[in-house]
């Protein structure tokens, strides 16, 4: 498995830069948020929120891309498993930053729920588009 998430094949690279061009959208959105007057929603450390759901998002194609391995066999084990680590590992950082008394707290979990479910939504929809060939 470490073999196959060092080097990626040219056939999973498509998805990744799907992945990259959706957050580039996403900071996009953020960073014009921050210059209008709306900025008072954003939350100080939102970059560190987009960063891990980022390596989140990565981390669930390359589970997805290791279950379509064998024509798929283990696809839905797969895309299971990295759901549920996603959401243990969105617990686990909420967590963090609560234990480390972050200012506006409410306004970061706000923030983070509100990327996270732009991140989800756009992968559920991938991951449609993948179940329809089974």
């Amino acid at each position: 498995m470490l073999k196959f998430i060092l080097k990626p094949q040219l056939s999973d690279i498509c998805p990744m830069i799907k992945i990259f061009i959706f957050y580039f959208l996403i900071g996009l959105g953020v960073w014009g948020i921050s210059q209008s007057s709306l900025a008072h929603f954003l939350h100080p450390d939102l970059k560190f929120i987009f960063v891990f759901l980022l390596f989140q998002s990565y981390l669930t194609l390359q589970l997805a891309q290791f279950g379509q391995k064998n024509e798929g066999e283990k696809f839905v084990q797969f895309q299971t498993a990295s759901f549920g680590i996603r959401f243990i590992l969105s617990i686990l950082f909420i967590a963090f930053f609560a234990y480390t008394h972050t200012p506006q707290i409410y306004l970061f979990v706000g923030n983070f729920f509100v990327l996270y479910l732009c991140s989800s939504n756009f992968e559920i929809f991938g991951l449609l588009r993948n179940l329809r060939r089974f």
